[in-house]
């Protein structure tokens, strides 16, 4: 076993290495297994899903998604909240629990998202496969007792392999596992995640290829002046976010309240949908990979693309509500090539001699809803690059993915799994070290040691007691022991110290109300914001039961070594894992 003590870097990437190749045979085992149960239901592969359904008979479309859902509500009752687990829990494992996830958790979430998918059900398999990386590594990470800050690193080496497994793309693997999960780019995590990655993309190129997740030809942008475009259509992609989580979100809501459909029979309920949605747009079915590439190519016409976008948005919903397993990785992706496909085609008729092809648009479109959908512009843009490994074109999503992510945060939310976990009472948007300010209690880090003096007291007494505690404040309370103010050196005049002028003054005279206080069933957080409001280095803490009663006080110090102690553990600097850890 290995101590809890410092880890060598060697150490580190032997462990990295590892969970890099196992994470990436898990994104080849989805990928073969979903293929496996489409070629048993529908007799296609995922890569003709689309085209081969369409000539299918209705009954065999409607009866394999409804097939899937009643055999997905089975696993539910297994599953912690009844739902497959995603990039969510992943977040909330590395944010909260130390980097720990259930391995049983992740074995069983992974089995219904493989039935969901393969039979039919309109969400996207990275998520997934994110999250059975990140419970693989936390297997290895629990099993050898390694302490948390190096837990969370190897969580996230599990969360690039995964990503870079699944769309062949290291370097958008590396920056999506910092930017989402780790939250920092500290050079001790930054190298075991870049060895895990190019792990697990090895593992997927030896099995199926050196292959792009979409395969589309090249594009040209025809001139700069249609960067005001892809900035417009950043604009629109954000809109177009904020429309796919707000559905998600009702959707979420609405499973929540119900209190009428048995929780084995909703994923049935909602195969029998999406197989009729299917009878008309079998392109919403699964990942739906194949109708993102042939937008992504220029193919599809502006009603056509209209009616996907809209179609794929409800039966995501529709997914999501019936607690079908999968993750919104795929579906962003789709709706946003949909988006920037459309406008694409306005924008030609708009500007018929400016216009590039509606099949860049389609790939811009994809990167600026993907990112804001995600919360993770760099990562998606990088997977942009490297899917197209043109450079101008990437100048394009940058600007269409910044639009969309600022829009979307400013306005909505920063990302759906943040929605997510703000749907259970978790909210990170600051990172975990705000969140732990929130989160802890202003009881837990007061003191206690502090002076009262009653209002009638000569003020010679309250100048003994500040003498006596070296500054600071006292408390000045009234007959009833409640307090009406504070008293500080400061607002003590010359002739204080003057025993025969001060012997006729009360503390009464010098008090100075306070206005901002805290209980001590309040969190942490609300300290630093009446702190910063009113400029106090302290502030009194009251009871939350005894009206006025003062229990202790609450320094900016106190605030700040907690806010601190978070953001270093957040970053591997505690427990042994430092610079050379």
């Amino acid at each position: 076993m290995f101590s809890a003590g410092s880890y060598e870097l060697s150490t580190i990437s032997v462990l990295a290495l590892i969970i890099g190749v196992i994470s990436g045979y898990a994104a080849i085992g989805f990928y073969l297994g979903i293929s496996e149960i489409l070629n048993l239901g529908f007799g296609v592969d995922e890569a003709t899903l689309a085209s081969g359904v369409s000539g299918l008979p209705a009954w065999l479309i409607i009866t394999v998604p409804v097939t899937g859902g009643l055999i997905v509500g089975q696993l539910l009752r297994f599953l912690p909240g009844h739902q497959s687990s995603g990039v969510a829990n992943v977040i909330e494992a590395a944010a909260l629990h130390n980097g720990h996830i259930s391995p049983k958790e992740g074995i069983i979430s992974a089995a219904a998202t493989v039935i969901s998918l393969g039979s039919g059900a309109s969400m996207g398999r990275e998520g997934p496969v994110v999250h059975l990386g990140a419970a693989m590594a936390s297997f290895i990470t629990k099993t050898l007792r390694l302490n948390p800050a190096v837990a969370r690193t190897l969580l996230g080496c599990g969360v690039a392999a995964a990503v870079a497994a699944s769309f062949n793309a290291p370097i958008a693997g590396v920056f999506f596992a910092l930017e989402v999960v780790i939250g920092h780019y500290a050079l001790h995590a930054f190298a075991p995640i870049v060895i895990a990655a190019i792990a697990g993309t090895l593992a997927s190129r030896v099995h199926l290829g050196d292959f792009p997740a979409f395969q589309i030809a090249d594009h040209m942008i025809n001139s700069f002046w249609e960067f005001p475009a892809f900035f417009l259509l950043g604009i629109v992609s954000a809109l177009v976010a904020v429309v796919f989580m707000s559905g998600m979100n009702y959707a979420d809501k609405f499973n929540a309240k119900n209190k009428i459909i048995p929780l084995w029979l909703m994923p049935g309920i909602a195969g029998l949908f999406i197989g009729l949605i299917a009878l008309r747009y079998p392109e919403v079915l699964s990942v739906g990979y194949e109708a993102t590439t042939t937008a992504l190519n220029g193919d599809y016409g502006l009603s056509l693309l209209i009616a996907l976008l809209v179609t794929k948005i409800i039966a995501t919903m529709i997914s999501y509500g019936g607690r079908f397993g999968g993750g919104v990785f795929s579906p962003s992706l789709f709706i946003g090539a949909m988006t920037g496909g459309a406008f694409g085609i306005v924008a030609s008729m708009v500007f018929p001699e400016l216009a590039s092809s509606p099949g860049l648009y389609a790939v811009v479109g994809m990167g600026a809803v993907a990112s804001a959908v995600l919360g993770a512009p760099i990562s998606t843009m990088l997977i942009v690059f490297e899917i197209t490994g043109d450079y101008n074109l990437t100048i394009a999503v940058m600007i269409a993915s910044a639009v969309s992510s600022s829009v979307t945060s400013q306005f909505y939310q920063r990302s759906l799994f943040l929605m997510q976990l703000a749907a259970r009472g978790i909210r990170l948007e600051g990172g975990r070290a705000t969140y732990l300010l929130k989160s802890a209690k202003i009881g837990d880090h007061m003191t206690r040691d502090f002076f009262t003096v009653s209002e009638n007291e000569p003020v010679t007494k309250a100048r003994e007691l500040l003498v006596a505690q070296g500054g600071g404040l006292l408390i000045v309370t009234n007959s009833a022991g409640q307090m009406i103010g504070t008293l500080g050196f400061g607002q003590l005049q010359a002739d204080v110290f003057d025993n025969n002028k001060a012997q006729d003054h009360t503390v009464a005279e010098y008090v100075r109300e306070t206005t901002h206080t805290v209980k001590s069933t309040d969190p942490m957080q609300l300290a630093m914001t009446r702190m910063d409001t009113s400029g106090d280095e302290t502030l009194p803490v009251l009871s939350p039961t005894q009206k006025g009663v003062v229990v202790g006080l609450i320094s900016n110090r106190h605030v700040m070594k907690e806010y601190n102690r978070a953001l270093l553990e957040t970053q591997g600097q505690e427990q042994g894992y430092g610079p050379n850890g």
